[in-house]
């Protein structure tokens, strides 16, 4: 899964929310611990966000003995890139958390993760589906390219729990991603997590070197890019390519682009390329680049897989994670999440939507526990949306609400692929927001 913050660079309208906060001097930008990091004084209010916070039936899902969730996501699709395993974390949270007793006396009724086939019609009806005919307390996980769910939840006041990298997780009030929102719209804040990646990659000093920028080619992807260019720009790095030529359906021909990019810094190849792409388009990119001689890094946002041990195409590149890995079993709550899958779904691959179905469950069950015995879905959304924290020691970064309703966390890790193993080259940290 392609993983970019979108944001446009008009004034905060509406729905925007408030607040102080200053661009900081390139370079200047530190790591910082998972939580507490400098949210620049911005501010959201709840009442400018969609959906509110009052259920047409608040009770729904909810016996005296159980609490039913169902998921949504592309477990298959016509590329061939999925997020297969989200729903094999979520349900392994759910088993443990059901084995030790439940939530407030309440056992997980999980009815499994409808897929969409990466299809932005079956968003709508399987929605719709989950809402009124299985009449869920929450979606979780939902994992979807495409944001065409919203509108069925938000009719009904579902919750819905995932890796918020569609626009569905932003301003609203019953989207709640582990990482925040990541792809935001209209404010003026950005965050300073891929420039602080990136300087890590670079021995800690980025100040004039050099990135590209690869894109899908849609207006989200470019809005993608233009965020991201503002984010490498807090460590001094120059973008130079912020392009958008792989079609939706993936790369073809990767010889024009490898070319350009190849000439980018004039006339010579960059420091960094950036692919913000999907996990086949990034394999065919990163090939053709080493293929023409390219000496620098490459990153990207789905190349962690323990399944991908060996595999020489994506050989020494660099991907960046929002959470800790599954690979450092040092982290109690790592170890924890890898006994789990061992004890309830032994054999499965420990991946990046694995990982990402399992820390959703996690963060819905804290708030089901927060919010206690006496629980609606009006509840649970009145406690989230003020001042409700989420955090995993060593694990999962803080994220905030409602201020992560509008923005992500500034926070990541960077893994290397090095032959048969993957090192954790930058542990979690968090960086800041700024404002632009």
């Amino acid at each position: 899964m392609a993983v970019a913050a979108a944001c446009s660079s008009s004034p905060d309208g509406p729905s925007g929310g408030d607040g102080g906060g200053q661009t900081v001097a390139a370079g200047s930008v530190k790591a910082g611990p998972i939580t507490g990091w400098d949210d620049a004084a911005y501010k959201v209010d709840t009442s400018s966000l969609q959906c509110g916070l009052t259920a047409k039936d608040p009770t729904r899902g909810v016996t005296d003995t159980s609490i039913t969730v169902g998921g949504l996501a592309y477990l298959t699709s016509p590329t061939g890139s999925t997020v297969s395993g989200t729903d094999v974390g979520a349900k392994v949270r759910f088993e443990r958390a059901n084995a030790e007793g439940g939530v407030n006396g309440r056992k997980i009724n999980y009815t499994g993760t409808l897929d969409n086939g990466d299809d932005v019609s079956r968003s709508i009806s399987q929605a719709k589906a989950l809402a009124q005919q299985e009449k869920v307390f929450a979606v979780v996980p939902l994992m979807t390219r495409d944001s065409n769910f919203l509108e069925p939840l938000c009719d009904d006041q579902v919750p819905f729990f995932g890796w918020g990298t569609n626009s569905g997780y932003c301003k609203n009030t019953i989207g709640f991603g582990i990482t925040g929102c990541l792809t935001p719209t209209g404010i003026d804040y950005t965050t300073t997590a891929y420039g602080l990646m990136i300087q890590s990659m670079l021995g800690g000093d980025a100040e004039g070197k050099s990135t590209a920028l690869v894109g899908i080619d849609n207006d989200a992807a470019r809005e993608g890019l233009a965020e991201l260019a503002k984010q490498v720009q807090t460590v001094g790095i120059r973008t130079v390519y912020a392009e958008n030529p792989v079609l939706p359906s993936g790369v073809t021909d990767a010889t024009a682009i490898v070319n350009d990019i190849m000439t980018s810094d004039e006339g010579h190849a960059p420091d960094v390329v950036l692919y913000v792409l999907d996990f086949n388009s990034v394999v065919k990119l990163t090939t053709a680049m080493n293929a023409a001689g390219f000496q620098g890094k490459h990153l990207n946002a789905v190349g962690y897989d323990p399944r991908l041990a060996g595999f020489k195409d994506l050989d020494q590149s660099y991907t960046i994670v929002q959470w800790t890995p599954g690979v450092d079993t040092t982290v109690p709550a790592v170890k924890q999440l890898n006994d789990d899958f061992q004890k309830y779904a032994p054999g499965t691959s420990i991946s990046l939507p694995a990982e990402a179905g399992y820390w959703a469950a996690d963060m819905f069950l804290d708030a089901v526990n927060k919010a206690g015995r006496d629980l609606t879905v009006d509840k649970l959304l009145n406690l989230m949306n003020n001042n409700y924290t989420y955090t995993v020691p060593g694990t999962v970064a803080e994220t905030r609400w409602p201020l992560n309703h509008n923005i992500g966390i500034p926070c990541a890790s960077v893994v290397q692929l090095n032959g048969q193993k993957f090192d954790i080259t930058t542990k979690l940290a968090c960086g800041s927001l700024i404002r632009k």
